[in-house]
């Protein structure tokens, strides 16, 4: 109990950076959406950029990416589901998973990856949490537009 704890803390620590209130974004989005006019198309022959593709992944959105609660939330979620393997545990073995993935603008998780391991076991464990995750609230860019976002998290396995 007491190393789910001190993984907690941690993880509260790391992600505290992190936290954005996603109830103004919402409301901005939904305000923004009330307001769009109807523009005649773009004229045919011009090269334009206009906003950012599906396929984009954008590092540092306007808005990052949150767990619904925040870091609190996700932090809480951790603790709860995150078991301590056996032969980790029984050899030792701690330290701090980082992991990586896409939040995609549905607010769905993808592509997963271990970018700092630590064994076999504990980098299973973290991904097999980290894909129980059913939603994030997507990150925005400046014009409050969802956006597909990195989002790195660090997971930390302690022993007492």
């Amino acid at each position: 109990m007491m190393r789910l704890l001190i993984v907690i803390l941690a993880l509260a620590v790391g992600l505290a950076s992190m936290d954005v209130d996603a109830k103004k974004r919402k409301t901005r989005s939904r305000k923004r959406a009330a307001r769009t006019k109807v523009v005649e198309p773009a004229p045919t022959g011009y090269d334009y950029v206009q906003g950012s593709t599906d396929s984009e992944i954008i590092d540092l959105p306007k808005y990052p990416p949150e767990y619904p609660g925040g870091t609190q939330g996700l932090v809480q979620f951790l603790g709860e589901n995150i078991k301590y393997p056996k032969s980790a545990e029984r050899n030792g073995v701690h330290g701090t998973v980082v992991l990586q993935f896409v939040v995609e603008k549905s607010g769905s998780i993808s592509n997963i990856t271990v970018l700092k391991s630590v064994s076999r076991e504990l980098d299973a464990e973290a991904v097999r949490v980290v894909s129980q995750i059913k939603r994030f609230v997507p990150g925005y860019d400046e014009d409050h537009a969802p956006v597909r976002t990195l989002f790195t998290l660090p997971v930390k396995f302690s022993l007492e």
